[in-house]
């Protein structure tokens, strides 16, 4: 743009410039002055709601205090009952209420009693008759009126010789008919006390009774007056009391003037609007006349912006409006775009390792070398290998890291990154899920590769013990030479991550280091199977064989899912035998495992679930212990069992036998076996002899047959049938598969 055309806008515009700031300038004192009229019927308002609630509130506490006293003061009973001799006391008692009630409110001007009986008005500690009192007009008029509301305002005075004061009047009647209470507030008190809300200067206040008088014009006798002169200048806002019917009108001394401005302000608005008016005719000459280069610019742009179908609509905006608003939509979306770009290489990124590791997709070379480069990330020509990250502990991480997850994840990204690169080597980390972080490690191709990865491995686990207040395990698969070993490897590094429950945490698990698992099932049956029995027992041999099923399992070396269903055979134990008890101990099974279960989804390590389980069964074996003392016949069953273990040998045992030995009837017997032992007397006499006999079998060369007769059996076929029963397989098929 030349100065030409600089001038040519300058000239056109200043003019324009000059009058509308000036139209602005005034509109804004008008403005000002408006809000300021605002302001002031607000704060009227508000200053007459104020008056209104404490005069209300000073009279109706005056009224109900002087009412209280009236009917709970025993002193100013008194008064109103007593004559002669005792009238002199009670007039001390009387005085001391009143000047209680004078002190705790200053409004009060004076109280004063008249009491029917004799005749008499009780004013300053002095009792006169009502004839001679000043105020006896007004007591004549109270007692003859049954309404009784403030008065006001009047004049009074309490002796000939006093002046006369402005007050307003409370009459409340004593007994059914004794006499009156009549309280004067001072009217120049009362008003000392409003105005301390407002400046006299600026601001007025009048307050008017039932008749119209105005409190404050002490002029008018009575207070009476006519409503004509009532304010000494414009009302802005008025409230009648609820309670004492008076009327309260606030506004501002200068009034007139106020609305003198209000008048100016309507002329200088309408001036405004027609300076206005023609200030938009020149602008619109001045524009049509100067436009048009202008005018070719937003031309080009509709014609390009109509062939893309932008939605740019010109004929809702100016030129430089359009113009601008056009450029920075262009620069929004080419950021957006960039953005979205970014985003979507992320993604795509993440979803192409996904690819690599699950296999999911066959990768031509091209197509893989063409993928590899568009990440930036070195071509698949050597070896490697994929390790899974593990949070340790990942619940108490999300509980104590709520708001910085993202950001120590990033971290541990970056550490493996770092290491990586120490080591001369790349590795490419994602975050598949929220606990563990998979990564492919390029391995070099020397002779000293399984030490560089042990040391880049271990270095990460330093870094993150040095930085960080958590730690990681870490499982790594098999060195893989070609994309379809990547899935191999994965599946290796996750199954080594199985064993860390055993193998423990914050280390490395090569696959290669994992051992073969041996899973003796029949051995964990009989381990449970006694540890189910002696809790059944409340027998403190359980806790042996608690530990003994814990170090089966680590010595075992199970894997996290093969502990699991150990454990679940454990509780599925329980609930079949607790199920055979009286109500009372499944009722103590349920209340303690129930909410145990869900705990058991939490452990990291085997001494985690021992913790847990250790906490349940201890509490189960007290319980236990509890109700089996609390049972009958606890000590006949302990000392039956204890019989047939040493006795189960003899031929003739039997339940008619033990009842006859013991003197106790065969049925009972019978119902005692099935609630404190949980299985009938038979199935205990044979599980037993069918042990002793499996433990003769494996631990010496005696015949079947006398094998058969030394636990009890004298028929071998009864023998025979029974083991059947019990372990599956005949006896001689158990000694050979043995």
């Amino acid at each position: 743009m030349n100065n030409n055309w600089f001038r040519r806008l300058l000239l056109s515009y200043l003019p324009v410039f000059f009058i509308v700031t000036t139209i602005l300038f005034f509109i804004f004192f008008q403005v000002f002055n408006e809000q300021n009229r605002r302001e002031a019927l607000k704060a009227n308002e508000f200053l007459a709601s104020q008056v209104t609630q404490y005069l209300d509130n000073s009279l109706r506490s005056i009224d109900f205090k002087v009412l209280r006293e009236i009917l709970t003061n025993p002193n100013l009973k008194n008064y109103f009952s007593v004559s002669g001799s005792d009238d002199v006391y009670a007039g001390i008692q009387a005085v001391q209420v009143v000047d209680e009630l004078k002190i705790e409110y200053p409004l009060i001007d004076s109280i004063y009693l008249v009491r029917y009986g004799d005749g008499t008005v009780f004013s300053n500690g002095k009792a006169v008759p009502i004839e001679e009192f000043p105020d006896a007009d007004f007591i004549a008029d109270s007692r003859s009126r049954d309404e009784q509301k403030w008065a006001g305002a009047r004049a009074f005075r309490a002796f000939p010789s006093q002046a006369t004061e402005q007050v307003i009047t409370i009459v409340r009647s004593v007994g059914n008919g004794k006499g009156l209470v009549v309280t004067n507030v001072d009217l120049s008190t009362l008003r000392k006390s409003i105005m301390q809300m407002y400046d006299p200067e600026f601001t007025f206040v009048n307050i008017f009774n039932r008749s119209g008088g105005n409190l404050w014009d002490s002029s008018m006798p009575g207070g009476v007056a006519a409503s004509t002169k009532t304010t000494s200048g414009e009302v802005f806002s008025e409230f009648t009391s609820s309670y004492s019917g008076w009327k309260v009108q606030t506004g501002l001394n200068n009034g007139k003037i106020v609305k003198w401005a209000l008048q100016f302000y309507n002329i200088w608005f309408a001036f405004a609007v027609v300076v206005v008016l023609i200030g938009v005719v020149w602008v619109i000459y001045v524009t049509r006349r100067n436009y048009k280069p202008i005018q070719q610019i937003v031309t080009l742009i509709q014609t390009v912006s109509s062939q893309k179908q932008s939605g740019l609509n010109y004929g809702k905006e100016n030129e430089f409006r359009f113009i601008h608003t056009t450029l920075e939509r262009m620069i929004d979306q080419t950021r957006q775009y960039q953005e979205e770009h970014e985003e979507n290489l992320i993604l795509q990124k993440r979803m192409f390792f996904q690819e690599l590791l699950e296999g999911t997709r066959d990768f031509t070379s091209m197509e893989l070398t063409a993928e590899m480069k568009k990440f930036k990330l070195p071509e698949l020509e050597h070896r490697w290998a994929v390790m899974v990250v593990e949070m340790d502990r990942y619940d108490a991480f999300v509980t104590e890291y709520h708001q910085d997850q993202s950001l120590l994840k990033f971290v541990l990204s970056s550490i493996l990154q770092e290491s990586a690169r120490h080591e001369g080597t790349e590795v490419w980390a994602e975050w598949i899920s929220d606990q563990r972080l998979y990564a492919i490690l390029w391995i070099p191709d020397m002779e000293q590769a399984e030490e560089t990865e042990h040391r880049l491995l271990a270095g990460y686990l330093d870094r993150i013990d040095q930085y960080l207040n958590f730690t990681v395990t870490i499982g790594v698969g098999r060195v893989a030479v070609d994309i379809r070993g990547l899935k191999a490897s994965l599946k290796e590094a996750v199954h080594a991550l199985e064993y860390k429950a055993v193998l423990g945490i914050n280390r490395i698990i090569p696959c290669s280091d994992v051992p073969n698992s041996t899973n003796d099932v029949y051995e964990f049956l009989k381990t449970i199977s006694l540890l189910v029995q002696a809790m059944r027992l409340s027998d403190d041999v359980w806790e042996k064989h608690f530990e003994r099923l814990f170090e089966q399992i680590s010595e075992s070396v199970l894997s996290r899912q093969e502990i699991m269903n150990t454990i679940q055979l454990l509780f599925q134990h329980y609930n079949r035998e607790f199920a055979e008890l009286p109500r009372e101990y499944q009722d103590s099974w349920a209340v303690i495992f129930t909410p145990l279960l869900p705990r058991l989804e939490g452990w990291e390590t085997l001494d985690d679930l021992r913790e847990l389980c250790w906490e349940g069964f201890r509490e189960l074996a007290l319980q236990m212990q509890t109700l089996h003392c609390s049972r009958k016949h606890r000590s006949h069953i302990l000392e039956i069992r204890k019989y047939i273990e040493e006795h189960y040998n003899n031929p003739d045992l039997s339940l008619n036998y033990l009842s006859d030995l013991f003197d106790i009837n065969p049925k009972y017997l019978s119902k005692l076996f099935k609630d404190e032992i949980g299985e009938k007397f038979v199935d205990l006499l044979i599980s037993h002899r069918i042990e002793k006999a499996k433990l003769l079998m494996q631990e010496t060369d005696k015949a079947i047959q006398e094998i058969s007769e030394e636990v009890g059996y004298t028929n071998y076929n009864s023998f025979n049938r029974a083991f059947k029963n019990v372990v599956g397989v005949a006896p001689s098929d158990y000694r050979k598969a043995m």
